[in-house]
């Protein structure tokens, strides 16, 4: 009822707000002149509240005019954040979520939740057991040092907390975006998330209430991975395109195997134990020792061919063979070139093949992504073009539409104070900043060609030198910091310094010598000497540089690595000639002597050698690729934690304190145990060649087992002693660990290295006028690949945007 009379006293005001209207006119029309009629009370409170009511209206109509443009500049930052990181723009865009959003992939969270990741994952070091001794040979018999209980429980608990707020956070910004139901299709790895954790939950309160001692299983720590692959687009791309590979790389590895269970069977069949070798040769046996190693049976004889593959047991395999009859070398040089050089390689060519195909596929995903989120980024930020008659309309349908999106254009104004509010590296702004300029556009309005243009190379590093800070104030030469310009901007100045840096290093390696072989007190002050006057060019060279460039100085890294060696070495020495003069005597003490401290940071100066590989064109292209790879390497990186983790995690579980020795040394070597001496044990065998400190009695010991596996050299000592000790079937996962580091990883590693190549090559190799120069990111290799999304595809991804919609359309 309230309702219905606040309505009809509206209606009421407006008919007698029209009736005054109409009144006024009609007085108005007339001789009568409104001033001079006398108005009557009801008149005038009538006016004063029809004033009012018009002054209310225009404030509220401001007010949300002001709000929209606040929030459409707000959106504008955050789809150009989300273009610039090859992020989804299909999350919430109302004020509060915005302000979420940005908070949350802000760099100072972000490096946060990364440091809570690294922390869960190295509680592995410090949980029982623990990694916290100097030596991992069980035969020291150390004390493993232990945290207090409950303490790692306890930080583990506080990472899992602020990873569930992280995954809810994540959950909430695009809740609303997708039907609750198909949330687990759309957002699988938020779903494992959240599954991860309450699995890491539900295993941390078991292992709190039976304590350590009862519950070692702990599987949370095998689910710990998952958040690392979780955290990083790239490496989550990179997952997904080892997992499109497998096919291929299942396919050659079935070849794989068929070629040595066919090698198997033939020898089995040409070195039967104890049988004929030929029509020929007499009934006899091969050296015993070695024949029971290699072909004792026939899963052995798999096993032996196996390591072949990987040249571990080469020659060994062969020699037992090889001493009775040089013809039975053909066998192993057949299978070796089969096996090792044929299928191994074609094995690399197709995992770099069809891996660069499904990651290109993936970057033109991001790319398509980032075309998306510009073109929203116009959207919201655009403005309908003005007619001719002077009047715009704003309707609730999206300025994306084919129809409208030609006619909007964007105020340079309101895009720079966008571009000025959005995070973004330098580099970035920096490019776009060039492209304004260059296209002319420093001011009136952007259209959808020219917003795209000046987005067009952002990924370019093109007139980064141009907008650089202004260059070093070079004075006058009737000043002396002209003349010192002048000596440090002469070229031969930096000849100069190489020289003397490579005289130092010649110096420093007689020194070294000489300190090894013979007396050093001999020739110490004559070399120290020398050291000295290094030490003191190395001063004043830094000294004339800092006088010469000012505070440009320390704007270079070379500089500031060049001051920070250049002091320690001051400093170092200064200590060494206060402590013992010209006296040699305190050589050969324990421990880390103020000598060797000198000279390690003699080699780091050394370093500063580098700087002319640029100047050498081939050697150049090479250094260049490998730092770029090194730059870029997160992704292969994070693969190889992931799977170095896991592993170590189920080795620990399975084999530990599995291969410790026995009490009293009968177990260090089989022979030992019969009464026979060391010396004809087996040769290669994991006791004869005291391999104890190789163990997985703790996680840092586990890792270091696997990293010696992967290196391939003697890993069939590994798979011996486990067959021996555990079963014959702990061989598989020495087995599944060498295909997924050796042939997945390493093709993968050796992939990315001719990648890197090869762009590099080309560039350098292209015409000076067409080369662009991009900045080195894993994006920029696949970029002359990359083709542009069409229209209609990109009005289809944005009209799937329930907010967009909305925010744009001004109701």
């Amino acid at each position: 009822m309230q309702l219905g009379s606040m309505s009809i006293g509206k209606k009421d005001r407006r008919n007698t707000n029209a009736s005054v209207r109409l009144l006024s006119a009609e007085e108005t029309s007339g001789d009568l002149n409104p001033a001079s009629r006398p108005r009557s009370r009801e008149d005038s409170l009538i006016s004063n509240e029809d004033t009012a009511y018009r002054d209310n209206a225009i404030v509220r109509e401001r007010t949300r005019k002001s709000d929209v443009t606040e929030l459409t500049m707000q959106q504008g930052v955050v789809l150009i954040e989300d273009a610039i990181h090859y992020r989804s723009i299909h999350h919430k865009l109302d004020s509060f979520s915005i302000g979420l959003y940005q908070w949350y992939h802000s760099a100072p969270v972000q490096w946060c939740l990364y440091a809570v990741i690294f922390v869960l994952m190295f509680l592995a070091f410090l949980e029982t057991p623990s990694s916290l001794t100097w030596s991992s040979d069980p035969r020291k018999n150390q004390t493993r040092s232990e945290l207090p209980p409950g303490l790692l429980e306890g930080v583990d608990f506080a990472c899992l907390l602020i990873l569930l707020i992280s995954t809810g956070i994540q959950s909430y910004l695009i809740a609303d975006i997708h039907k609750k139901m198909d949330f687990p299709k759309k957002h699988p790895w938020l779903t494992g998330n959240f599954i991860v954790i309450l699995l890491s939950l539900t295993d941390l309160i078991v292992s709190l209430v039976l304590g350590d001692d009862v519950y070692r299983l702990r599987l949370r720590r095998l689910l710990r991975p998952y958040f690392l692959a979780s955290s990083s687009t790239m490496l989550k791309k990179t997952l997904k395109c080892i997992r499109n590979t497998l096919p291929e790389i299942a396919s050659v590895l079935t070849l794989l195997m068929l070629h040595v269970y066919f090698f198997t069977m033939l020898g089995m069949l040409c070195f039967p134990k104890g049988g004929h070798m030929g029509a020929n040769h007499t009934h006899t046996e091969f050296n015993n020792t070695e024949w029971k190693s290699y072909f004792s049976s026939l899963d052995q004889a798999f096993m032996s061919l196996l390591v072949l593959l990987t040249t571990a047991n080469n020659p060994d395999v062969m020699m037992p063979a090889y001493s009775e009859n040089r013809l039975y070398s053909v066998y192993f040089i057949v299978f070796s070139l089969f096996g090792t050089f044929l299928i191994f390689n074609l094995l690399t060519a197709i995992v770099y093949n069809q891996f660069r195909g499904y990651f290109q596929n993936s970057m033109q995903t991001s790319h398509f992504r980032r075309c998306v989120a510009f073109s929203a980024a116009f959207s919201v930020l655009s403005e309908p073009t003005t007619r001719r008659n002077g009047s715009t309309s704003l309707t609730s349908e999206s300025p994306s539409s084919s129809n409208d999106i030609n006619e909007r254009s964007v105020n340079m104004d309101k895009l720079k104070v966008v571009l000025s509010q959005a995070a973004m590296q330098p580099l970035h702004r920096t490019s776009i900043h060039h492209n304004i300029i260059n296209l002319g556009l420093e001011s009136g309005n952007v259209t959808k060609v020219d917003f795209n243009q000046i987005f067009s190379s952002i990924d370019s590093s093109i007139g980064v030198e141009i907008l650089q800070p202004a260059s070093v104030v070079e004075y006058s030469q009737h000043y002396v910091r002209g003349k010192v310009q002048r000596i440090v901007f002469h070229p031969a100045f930096n000849i100069v310094g190489n020289l003397m840096v490579l005289v130092n290093a010649i110096v420093l390696t007689i020194e070294i010598a000489i300190h090894y072989e013979k007396a050093f007190n001999q020739v110490f002050s004559r070399l120290n000497v020398v050291n000295y006057a290094f030490a003191i060019y190395f001063v004043i060279e830094q000294s004339l540089k800092v006088f010469a460039l000012g505070k440009r100085y320390f704007t270079n890294v070379s500089n500031v690595y060049d001051c920070m060696i250049t002091l320690a070495l001051v400093i170092v020495e200064s200590l060494q000639l206060a402590r013992y003069g010209q006296r040699a005597d305190y050589i050969g003490a324990k421990g880390l002597s103020l000598w060797d401290c000198a000279r390690i940071i003699n080699i780091l100066v050394i370093m500063r050698l580098l700087r002319i590989i640029p100047n050498f064109k081939p050697m150049a292209v090479v250094t260049t690729t490998l730092l770029e790879i090194m730059r870029n390497l997160s992704s292969f990186a994070g693969v190889l934690a992931i799977i170095y983790y896991v592993f170590a995690i189920f080795g620990m579980m399975v084999f530990e304190n599995t291969t410790n020795p026995i009490s009293g040394g009968n177990d260090e070597c089989p022979a030992a145990a019969a009464g026979q001496s060391p010396a004809k044990c087996c040769c290669g065998t994991f006791e004869q060649l005291q391999y104890w400190a190789n163990n997985f009695n703790d996680f840092a010991s586990s890792l270091v087992v696997l990293w010696d596996v992967m290196v391939v050299n003697n890993w069939g000592v590994f798979l011996d002693v486990y067959s021996r000790r555990v079963s014959k079937v702990s061989q598989l996962y020495f087995i599944a660990w060498w295909v997924v580091s050796v042939v997945i990883s390493v093709n993968l590693f050796i992939a990315l290295i001719l990648d890197h190549f090869i762009a590099k090559w080309d560039r350098v190799h292209e015409p000076r006028g067409n080369r662009l120069r991009r900045r080195q990111t894993v994006q920029a290799l696949f970029f002359a690949n990359l083709h542009d999304p069409s229209r209609t595809e990109i009005n289809d991804e944005l009209s799937k945007h329930p907010f967009l919609k909305w925010c744009v359309g001004g109701s």
